[in-house]
C-alpha cells in the first residue's frame, strides 16, 4: 500500500445524517454521484444503505455500482436505450421532454420517472408552463410510465431574491400536484442550510456536500475525509545545493527535506497553467471549498513544500521534524485520483481498506 491514502471516517458521517434528520422530517435523498463526491461510491453507499431513504446519481452505469436495494434516482435525464437495457427494479429516471418519454414508452418494462421542471437553471428540465400537458400525455399515451415524483434545482444560492424567486416557481408549479406524486423535492445542501424555512410542500431532501462535510456549509457539519502522507524518504542535502525541477529552489544552508508520496497525478499541487481550461476552473470552485492556505500539515503546523510538486512526488521541508512521522495533505476528493487507497473508520477501528493498484 501507498504511503499516501485518504481516510474517511463513517461516524462522521453518520453524524451529519442525524444532524440533518434532527432538523427535519423530510426523507434524506442521498447524492452519490461522482463516485460519492470521491469518496467511493459502493462503499460509502453499503454504509448509508440504513440511514438514508433513497440515492441520486448522475448516470445508469452509477447507479450499478450503489450497494443497494433502496430507490436510486438518475438524475441525466438523458440516456440511451443500452442504459435501458441495463436497468434495475429500484431505478428512477429523469425526464423532461417526450423524447424521453418515447424511448421509456416503446419498451415493454414498466419505469418510474421524476420529472425535472427548469426554474431557471436553463441547463436540462421542462418549462413551468408545459408540465401540465406534458403529465396529461404521459397519464393518456403511456401506461407502463409512473410518474413518481417532481423536482427542480438551487442553483445560486448564495443569491438570496434570486434563489428565493426560484423557489416560489417552483412551489407554484409543483404543489398542484402534492397529492398526484409521491415525491416533491428542491433542496440541496446549500438548499437545506440556507432556505429549508421557505419550502413546505416538499418532502424530500437531496443532499450530497454537507452528509461528507465539505466545507462552505457552516459548523455544524462534521468533514468526514482527511488524506495523509508519510515519507518515502528523509535525507540531509547541503548548503547551495538545488532541489526539484528547474532549479528553482537552492539551500541557504544544510537542510532537512522529505519526500512524499503524492503529486499532480494525484490531484495535487496543480499549477495556474494547468487550471485555466473549463474542467479545472469548475474543479477549481470545489477544491477552494476545502483548501487552506497551506496545503501539507504537521501536527497542525503549516509544512513548507520545497519547489514544485512534480508528477508523483512532492519534497518538504522536514526541519525539526522527525523521520517517522504523518503529514494532512490538504486535497479535495473530488480532485483526488480514484486510485488512492481510502481507509474506512468506524470509531476508533478501520472496517475496510481499498487500495485500488
Amino acid at each position: 500500500m501507498r504511503n499516501f491514502w485518504c481516510e474517511i471516517n463513517l461516524t462522521d458521517i453518520e453524524y451529519n445524517i442525524n444532524y440533518i434528520r434532527s432538523k427535519t422530517n423530510k426523507k434524506i435523498m442521498a447524492v452519490v454521484k461522482a463516485n460519492a463526491y470521491g469518496l467511493g461510491i459502493e462503499e460509502i453507499t453499503c454504509f448509508l444503505n440504513n440511514i438514508v431513504d433513497a440515492f441520486a446519481v448522475a448516470t445508469v452505469d452509477e447507479a450499478l455500482k450503489v450497494k443497494s436495494d433502496k430507490d436510486i434516482l438518475i438524475l441525466n435525464p438523458v440516456f440511451t436505450d443500452d442504459d435501458l437495457d441495463k436497468t434495475q427494479n429500484n431505478f428512477i429516471f429523469t425526464v423532461d421532454n417526450m423524447d424521453s418519454i418515447e424511448k421509456l414508452g416503446a419498451r415493454d418494462e414498466k419505469y418510474r420517472v421524476h420529472i425535472y421542471v427548469d426554474t431557471g437553471m436553463n441547463r436540462f428540465g421542462i418549462n413551468p408552463e408545459k408540465l401540465e400537458e406534458f403529465i396529461k400525455k404521459i397519464d393518456e399515451n403511456y401506461k407502463n410510465i409512473e410518474i413518481e415524483g417532481i423536482y427542480s434545482h438551487l442553483h445560486n444560492t448564495e443569491n438570496y431574491q434570486y434563489t428565493k424567486r426560484q423557489i416560489e416557481i417552483f412551489k407554484q408549479t409543483a404543489i398542484r400536484y402534492r397529492e398526484r406524486v409521491k415525491f416533491i423535492h428542491l433542496l440541496n445542501s446549500a438548499g437545506f442550510t440556507r432556505y429549508n424555512d421557505l419550502i413546505d410542500i416538499d418532502n424530500m431532501l437531496r443532499i450530497g456536500n454537507i452528509i461528507y462535510g465539505y466545507s462552505g456549509y457552516g459548523d455544524a457539519f462534521k468533514k468526514s475525509f482527511n488524506f495523509f502522507a508519510k515519507p518515502l524518504r528523509v535525507y540531509h542535502v547541503d548548503k547551495n545545493e538545488y532541489i526539484g525541477y528547474g532549479n528553482r529552489f537552492r539551500t541557504k544552508k544544510k537542510m532537512k527535506i522529505g519526500i512524499l508520496d503524492v503529486g499532480n497525478i494525484d490531484g495535487f499541487g496543480f499549477s495556474k497553467k494547468i487550471k485555466r481550461n473549463i474542467f479545472y476552473e469548475f474543479a477549481k470552485i470545489i477544491y477552494n471549498r476545502t483548501r487552506n492556505s497551506s496545503e501539507i500539515f504537521y501536527r497542525d503546523k503549516n509544512v513548507k513544500i520545497i519547489a514544485q510538486p512534480s508528477m508523483c512526488h512532492t519534497i518538504i521541508n522536514m526541519e525539526g521534524i522527525g523521520d517517522d512521522c504523518t503529514f494532512k495533505i490538504n486535497l479535495s476528493p473530488i480532485l483526488a485520483d480514484s486510485s488512492i487507497p481510502k481507509k474506512y473508520r468506524k470509531g476508533d477501528s478501520y472496517v475496510y481498506v481499498q487500495d485500488n493498484r
